[in-house]
């Protein structure tokens, strides 16, 4: 009789166990990580964690998959550190080194971080010598100063940091993104005072992370100063459909005023002007820079002079043959008498 009770009991127990385990249950979330631990704004951000308590990977990929492979779901969590959005350039693919790849991580650079490879010192060091997570250096390659930020690296050459080549990689003179670079960086018959000075017709960043120079903006932006204004005298500009500038100080855009002059003597006219033509950025022909092209001979407002003797009073920058024997004085924002 006992074994009987004893026998009720324990199926009426086990009922009750049973019919527990149908019930659904509410699942209880116990955090894993601190609050914010994605946030790169706060203290409890996982990436200075790392950093800074010299956590073992090992660790994280207990739970989000084995960080080398690309394939990752993100381990028993489901959560990958690579699809969630964060770490979503590593690992590199086949080919990453490879100029000749699709894979390769210039084009990589250009399509998809648009020329912002700051994300790359994640994992190679703040100077690229391999010095992050990854110890790849980059400088084994890139040997230039600034390594994979030295200005030629993206456009230019290995002689300097103009086009050609542009971004994409032309060389023709013929595109807009080309033009006349090198002519204005290396110095003309006319004149060296434009030679190496970027800065004239752009802002040149002093450093790859400068503001404005990697941003949203489709094409280059062209902001005149110095000698292209004739230190502020005249206002150039540029239409990019057209691929033309106009009112260009260094091509005859410019006016110089009978008032303001040491040598009044020397006007017909309340002004001297240049001829302020319009010129062709993709045309390098004779056509736009002989003798003659950026102001008359004389200039409107001059007095009449012989060309042969415009050495007369210009004596220190043309001979009478109209030779410019000093280019650091021609072109330069001023004006050149004995």
């Amino acid at each position: 009789m006992k074994q009987m009770i004893f026998l009720g009991i324990m199926l009426i127990s086990l009922a009750f166990l049973f019919n527990s385990c149908l019930d659904e249950k509410s699942t209880v979330t116990v955090p894993t990580h601190p609050e914010d631990w994605n946030d790169p704004q706060s203290n409890n951000f996982h990436g200075l964690t790392a950093l800074t308590e010299n956590i073992s990977f090992d660790g994280c990929q207990s739970c989000h998959g084995d960080i080398n492979d690309p394939a990752n779901k993100g381990g028993e969590s489901g959560v990958s550190c690579y699809s969630a959005g964060c770490h979503a350039f590593f690992p590199h693919p086949d080919g990453f080194n490879d100029g000749n790849s699709p894979a390769f991580h210039g084009k990589f650079i250009e399509e998809t971080l648009r020329w912002d490879i700051l994300s790359c010192r994640n994992c190679h060091g703040t100077d690229y010598a391999g010095e992050g997570y990854q110890e790849k250096n980059c400088l084994k390659c890139h040997t230039a100063p600034g390594g994979p930020e030295a200005c030629n690296l993206c456009h230019g050459s290995r002689d300097n940091a103009a086009p050609p080549n542009d971004l994409m990689g032309n060389d023709d003179p013929a595109s807009v993104t080309v033009g006349a670079h090198q002519i204005h960086l290396t110095g003309t018959t006319w004149t060296t005072r434009i030679a190496g000075k970027c800065e004239n017709c752009h802002t040149k960043p002093d450093q790859y992370s400068a503001e404005g120079h990697i941003d949203d903006t489709p094409h280059a932006e062209l902001n005149f100063h110095g000698l292209a204004t004739g230190n502020a005298l005249v206002t150039p500009s540029w239409t990019r459909e057209s691929a033309t500038c106009n009112n260009v100080y260094c091509h005859g855009g410019f006016e110089f005023r009978k008032a303001d002059s040491r040598y009044p003597w020397a006007y017909t006219d309340d002004v001297m002007s240049g001829n302020k033509p319009i010129l062709s950025w993709t045309d390098q022909s004779v056509n736009q820079t002989f003798c003659g092209s950026c102001h008359g001979l004389p200039p409107t407002g001059h007095i009449g002079a012989a060309l042969d003797k415009c050495g007369t009073c210009h004596s220190s920058v043309v001979d009478e043959n109209l030779n410019i024997i000093n280019k650091y004085l021609h072109i330069n924002g001023e004006i050149e008498v004995y």
